[in-house]
Parts: structure tokens; C-alpha cells; sequence
């Protein structure tokens, strides 16, 4: 009995502290990422599906962009009609290019937002990425995503949702 005491309550602490730890807003520091200098010198369409119909603005991005997400990687985008752009998201030391369904078509709800409303947010030593509006599908059970924050985490090339808080004042949160 003396032993399962200590068990339980160190349990309990950790169940504790985990639940505190859930409410928390992910921060660009809790991510960090050591950044690199670029090497590549062109895209490499070979290797990256779906990148070759948005050649032109891949090869300016890595031609004339300096690394700017993840340590690594060189996020640019395009608009895809009114309140929607999408993303790519280019490995600066390979040229390989990423194109995750969460960043294609993210559709940003503008109706009453702040003038300093932004869409997308990254840095460049952190692996967080902080999408606001309803982005690409999130997964096959979930058939229209909701408006709102988005944090995800880049991990081995993919997206990650780490959290989401719905935006209270869109129409379809």
C-alpha cells in the first residue's frame, strides 16, 4: 500500500500539469528550428507531385527568397480567388517542394477582422506555422473544415494540428 501512493499521486501531479499544458496557445519558442543557409539552385519538379503547374512562382521564390520557415524551408504563396490563397512550402537545401492539403485553398474570412488580420504566420527558426480562416481539408473524416486559428507543427515534411480555437465571429464556426 506505501508503494502505490507515491504511484498515484505522481500520477495525478502528471495528469495535472498535462491538462494545464492543453489550454496553453502553442508559442514560435516551443519550436524551435536551427536555421540553415539555402543551398539549392532550382526547384526540383522531379521529385515534388503538383508542383509543376506553379512553376513560375516556385523558381522566384527560391531564386529570390532567403530561408524564412522552419530553419530550412522557403514558404510562398498565391492568391486562388477572392479570400483564398494557397501555400507551397520548398525544402531550400534540396529543392524538393511541399504541398500540404492543409495550405491549399485557404479561404480567410474578412467580415469584421482588425487591420492587422494575417492569414498566415511563421518564423524562420521555428517549426510553427498559424493559419487563420478555414484552411484545405484537415482529414478524411472531417468534411468541411471549421473557421478559425490553426496551429500546426512541420515534422518530417508534414503538417501537424497541434491545436485549434474556432474563430467566434465567422459564419461557419
Amino acid at each position: 500500500m506505501k508503494r502505490i501512493f507515491p504511484l498515484v499521486l505522481a500520477f495525478c501531479a502528471l495528469a495535472v500539469f498535462s491538462f494545464a499544458q492543453a489550454g496553453k496557445t502553442p508559442q514560435f519558442s516551443t519550436y524551435r528550428a536551427a536555421v540553415e543557409k539555402k543551398t539549392a539552385k532550382a526547384i526540383d519538379f522531379r521529385n515534388s507531385p503538383g508542383a509543376s503547374g506553379f512553376r513560375t512562382r516556385l523558381r522566384e521564390a527560391i531564386n529570390a527568397g532567403e530561408v524564412n520557415f522552419a530553419g530550412r524551408y522557403i514558404i510562398t504563396g498565391w492568391g486562388c480567388g477572392t479570400g483564398c490563397s494557397q501555400m507551397a512550402i520548398i525544402d531550400a537545401k534540396t529543392g524538393r517542394v511541399y504541398m500540404p492539403s492543409q495550405l491549399a485553398g485557404v479561404a480567410a474570412w474578412f467580415g469584421s477582422l482588425d487591420d492587422d488580420y494575417e492569414v498566415y504566420t511563421y518564423k524562420k527558426d521555428s517549426r510553427l506555422l498559424i493559419v487563420k480562416g478555414t484552411p484545405g481539408p484537415i482529414s478524411d473524416a472531417e468534411s468541411e473544415p471549421k473557421s478559425g486559428t490553426y496551429f500546426f507543427e512541420w515534422r518530417a515534411n508534414r503538417l501537424r494540428l497541434i491545436r485549434f480555437m474556432p474563430e467566434k465571429r465567422s459564419p461557419n464556426a
